[in-house]
């Protein structure tokens, strides 16, 4: 059943490339992060710990919920987690000693007018002149054949078209941090 429901979220994202160019009316609905994030891991969490990567969970309790279409924001996360796991490699690849602790943290918190989402690593992070160019299409840091350029294009796109934002912070590995703003309740007078 477990095997099931992670073919049916793949075939979705799959999906969900194939129709990049063909922008849709996305179904927004309300949903908790922290749960997404976790459905998002399970898909890799295996491939993470064979390559010895640690995910670390700061998860805020009680967040509020979001608009979002949930097939769409779990392709945000997953890809997130990708890049993350492949800028790890990529320092575990050109690093003179493998004996160092590499781990993905994923944080969330709120400040009551948004819920914030981070995924950390302990890679070689993005550097200074590259952040203005991080989200445009068909721009890569990885090798000839190892990326598309779309991951973050698309993440991009799909944060956007929650009302959100997504940004990156240089330094020591990479920090995306992707903020949603929380759906208040309009409240109408009734006069009597």
């Amino acid at each position: 059943q477990k095997i099931s429901g992670n073919v049916d979220r793949a075939t979705k994202i799959i999906n969900h490339l194939r129709e990049f160019g063909r922008k849709e009316d996305a179904g927004l609905e309300k949903i908790q992060v922290n749960d997404l994030l976790r459905r998002s891991n399970e898909l890799l969490s295996q491939q993470l710990r064979v390559r010895g990567i640690e995910v670390v969970w700061q998860l805020a309790e009680g967040l509020p919920s979001i608009m979002a279409d949930p097939g769409r924001l779990e392709q945000v996360f997953i890809n997130l987690l990708l890049n993350a796991r492949d800028a790890i490699e990529e320092k575990l690849s050109t690093a003179k000693t493998k004996k160092s602790f590499e781990k993905i943290t994923l944080r969330t918190s709120s400040d009551g007018d948004k819920v914030s989402v981070e995924v950390a690593d302990t890679g070689n992070g993005v550097p200074k002149d590259q952040l203005d160019k991080i989200f445009e299409p068909f721009y890569t840091t990885k090798g000839i054949g190892k990326g598309t350029g779309l991951g973050l294009s698309i993440s991009y796109g799909i944060i956007k078209d929650c009302g959100g934002n997504i940004r990156v912070k240089p330094g020591k590995g990479a920090r995306f941090i992707i903020e949603f703003p929380i759906p208040h309740v309009k409240q109408t007078q009734v006069s009597r």
